[in-house]
């Protein structure tokens, strides 16, 4: 068995981010907008939209986490035209995405059969108030020894400052014997990139996937992360 550590990334590689966020924005927009204007998918597009840009700054080093989750808003009420305060809309967002937790199928059975062999660890962006309840609501949670919030750690995928922070807070931890699980390009398999570590770039045909210009092995699916791990 070549691997010892699985460093597996959370949305969109175990849990459905777009299916969570939807369900946590809709909770959201009833309490700080519905007075203003009905729902209607545009929003939501919007939203998406803007999203996607803050994320994409942060992970080029362009801003602060404090200032993505703070800048999404700000542009959503810019190109809108809803009224309300950045800040409080982010709290309320973050609360209802911390009720949501849904898990791709077959992530349990994945988790589960991979944990008899190695040792797993959560490596996420995401938030702290809300990731770590959607893994245990997903029921993933209890398949992983730790959970490392770029937060908590104080970088984020791909900066090599978390990965080391990652090294440094799993018990002999050996670069060689670790591989990263994740579906971007940018932070998942970039952050193996410079962090030294083997990557497998889950890129299933229904996820819309920049590729990386460097990857170790590349997985469509759950069973082809077994068999390059060795389990079919």
């Amino acid at each position: 068995m070549r691997y010892r550590f699985l460093l597996f990334d959370a949305d969109y590689t175990l849990l459905d981010f777009p299916k969570d966020m939807e369900k946590a924005f809709h909770m959201m927009y009833a309490a700080h907008f519905a007075f203003q204007r009905p729902f209607s998918q545009d929003l939501l597009d919007c939203y998406e939209a803007c999203n996607n840009r803050a994320w994409d700054r942060f992970e080029r080093g362009a801003c602060t986490k404090a200032e993505l989750y703070i800048s999404r808003f700000v542009e959503f009420l810019d190109e809108t035209g809803l009224v309300g305060d950045p800040r409080e809309i982010n709290e309320n967002y973050f609360n209802a995405l911390a009720k949501t937790g849904t898990a791709y199928p077959g992530a349990i059975d994945l988790l589960a059969e991979l944990c008899k062999d190695y040792e797993l660890y959560t490596i996420t962006n995401g938030n702290v108030v809300s990731q770590l309840p959607r893994l245990e609501h997903a029921g993933l949670s209890t398949y992983f020894r730790d959970v490392f919030v770029s937060e908590a750690v104080g970088a984020g995928k791909p900066d090599k400052r978390y990965f080391d922070y990652v090294a440094e807070n799993i018990p002999g931890f050996r670069g060689q014997e670790a591989v990263v699980i994740g579906d971007s390009a940018s932070s998942d398999i970039q952050g193996a990139v410079n962090a030294g570590l083997d990557s497998i770039w889950y890129d299933p045909p229904e996820l819309q996937h920049d590729k990386p210009s460097h990857f170790t092995h590349r997985a469509e699916s759950y069973r082809d992360i077994l068999r390059v791990l060795g389990h079919v």
